[in-house]
């Protein structure tokens, strides 16, 4: 049973997490860069230039960012109800009342939380590619630019330390029974 009155979580554990957590994704990011560099020494390559954006954008989203929301999600919503981050630093995620978060909220969470990663990968992938004009790029990273520090500003100074992905999904962090 969660108590009512948790409602603060400690800054620095959930710095400490999203740490943790980046790490997992750098890993996952690290590895897919390896293959993708091994097959591309093997003269295999699995994306170029005269495929569609859709094509890029889907596989982009469906390959990096995908398995980085499946274990968030899978984590968050396992029994322990923490990814890796936020278990080795004793945080929990569960719905603003305090009651266990279910998949839909998890989900959307989740979303919200990779978006700004996404973002800056098609933003930057644009600029490189000119695949749009530059200003659609260019938007596309001031989004990231002020969805970032709103997200950290949020969980640094609201009393119960929600993020934006926190807010919109009506979830919050707390620390572990």
């Amino acid at each position: 049973m969660i108590h009512p009155l948790r409602t603060s979580v400690d800054s620095r554990a959930r710095t400490e997490a999203c740490l943790m957590d980046c790490l997992v994704a750098l890993t996952w990011l690290l590895a897919l860069s390896g293959v993708a560099l091994g097959l591309r020494s093997l003269g295999l390559s699995g994306l170029n230039a005269t495929q569609d954006e859709l094509t890029v954008d889907a596989i982009t989203l469906v390959v990096g960012l995908g398995p980085v929301a499946a274990y968030l999600i899978l984590c968050e919503t396992g029994q322990l109800q923490a990814s890796w981050g936020k278990r080795r630093v004793g945080l929990r995620v569960v719905r603003a009342d305090g009651s266990r978060a279910g998949l839909p909220r998890l989900v959307l969470r989740t979303v919200v939380k990779l978006l700004p990663w996404y973002l800056a990968h098609w933003g930057l992938s644009r600029l490189w590619l000119n695949f749009v004009p530059a200003q659609w790029a260019t938007t596309c990273l001031a989004a990231v630019y002020l969805l970032v520090p709103i997200t950290i500003g949020l969980a640094l100074v609201h009393p119960q330390r929600r993020a934006l992905h926190d807010w919109l999904a009506g979830t919050k962090v707390i620390t572990a029974d």
